[in-house]
């Protein structure tokens, strides 16, 4: 598979899992931290799909780097979420907006991690 066909399919995917999670976002804003909790396993996946886009097995994929990227990255989400929590309309809006920003940060940390440059989210130290 060429270089360009890789991107297109990893670009492909997070645009996919960009939309799901804008209206898992929306949905679920009402109910505390629901979105944050059901957004784990959807990133999960979009990072397993990421690793088989660049061939990688699912053992294969750097799944210690992404995770903590998923958590440091649901973390922020649900403070935001707790400032916003209380004004309808724009807690719905503010959950969709970050929800999509976290998933195209993430699908573009997945991506770069599976091809091997990659540095820790939380130092910026390149990792083994």
């Amino acid at each position: 598979m060429t270089d360009e066909s890789t991107k297109a399919r990893v670009s492909r995917i997070v645009w996919q899992t960009s939309f799901l999670s804008a209206a898992l976002g929306a949905v679920l804003s009402p109910i505390p931290f629901a979105d944050e909790i059901v957004l784990v396993p959807v990133y999960g996946i979009m990072a397993r799909r990421i690793g088989k886009a660049h061939g990688l097995g699912i053992t294969e994929v750097p799944w210690r780097p992404i995770f903590g990227a998923i958590t440091a990255g649901l973390a922020t989400r649900a403070a935001l979420s707790v400032v916003v929590a209380m004004i309808p309309g724009v807690a719905a809006v503010a959950n969709a907006v970050s929800a999509t920003v976290l998933t195209r940060q993430l699908g573009s940390y997945a991506s770069k991690a599976c091809r091997g440059g990659m540095s820790s989210p939380a130092t910026g130290a390149a990792t083994a």
